[in-house]
């Protein structure tokens, strides 16, 4: 429902993120370069580059978030159109392998409390 919102505001925000690692990076060049290693504008520059990296990593991972979100939502539809029922249960509770002993009288493990 709100997929392409959040798409769109976080492609601006990658965007300004990518702006603000190139002006960064801009000023610490200018540091080296324009005024023979100038600590300020190299620290300055450098901080402001890192923060932009920050900005773009969280911004994959929220991108990646909400992938999985649309994609689980739509496989979820997909099940619920078809009438199936979400599987249940351990991976091991389907049928037994053919040939294999059918397991009579197996009772579920139980946890106990621990004593202290």
């Amino acid at each position: 429902m709100y997929a392409p919102f959040s798409r769109l505001a976080l492609f601006l925000v990658l965007c300004a993120g990518f702006g603000v690692l190139f002006y960064g990076g801009w000023i610490a060049w200018r540091g080296t370069t324009f005024y023979d290693f100038d600590p300020v504008l190299m620290g300055t520059g450098g901080g402001l580059a890192l923060g932009g990296l920050l900005v773009i990593a969280l911004t994959v991972g929220a991108f990646a978030q909400v992938a999985t979100a649309r994609d689980t939502a739509a496989m979820r539809r997909a099940l619920e159109a078809r009438g199936a029922e979400a599987p249940r249960g351990p991976a091991s509770a389907g049928p037994a392998a053919p040939g294999a002993p059918a397991a009579k009288g197996r009772r579920q493990p139980v946890l106990r409390a621990r004593e202290e």
